[in-house]
């Protein structure tokens, strides 16, 4: 049977996603199914238009609405918006547990999750849970721009990306 592991792609620089996205590109070349749910990213409409045309073996979902990057920082100050972005951040996440808790596929990408939890919107606890329920042939690949403690116990193989020059 087939064993899966925990990846987490970390750090300040680009390149996270990509090499997410890499992962499950190379996982449907595996005849695997790959679900990948984006958080807290929201202008890559062109890139989830590529993706898009992989369905049904690696489908993407956001559950957050479209918006510009400075209506997300005021979201510190704006309770309403804060409350908004917590509960569309809940939505994902609660379809991640389902996704983990019916098996439903063999790679499951977890884009931005980190930086869920840097803002305050994930708890590092949930995360932890998620993987401690995951099926055993499920990979759980992990991206954003910190490394949560708890999470470095749990996973199998962790990269920070670092920008040398951009």
């Amino acid at each position: 049977m087939r064993q899966g592991q925990i990846s987490v792609y970390y750090g300040a620089g680009k390149g996270k996603t990509a090499v997410a996205v890499g992962r499950g590109m190379r996982a449907i070349g595996e005849d695997l199914r790959v679900v990948m749910i984006q958080f807290l990213d929201y202008h890559n409409s062109k890139e989830i238009a590529l993706l898009k045309k992989l369905e049904p073996d690696f489908r993407i979902f956001r559950f957050e609405k479209d918006r510009d990057c400075s209506e997300v920082q005021e979201a510190e100050f704006d309770e309403a918006l804060h409350k908004e972005i917590f509960g569309e951040i809940h939505n994902a996440f609660n379809f991640a547990k389902k996704i983990v808790d019916t098996g439903e596929c063999e790679m499951l990408l977890l884009d931005g999750i980190l930086e869920c939890v840097e803002k305050g919107y994930l708890q590092e606890s949930e995360l932890e849970e998620i993987i401690e329920k995951r099926p055993e042939f499920m990979d759980i690949i992990m991206t954003g721009t910190i490394l949560p403690e708890g999470i470095v116990e749990k996973a199998s193989s962790i990269y920070q990306l670092v920008a040398e020059k951009e």
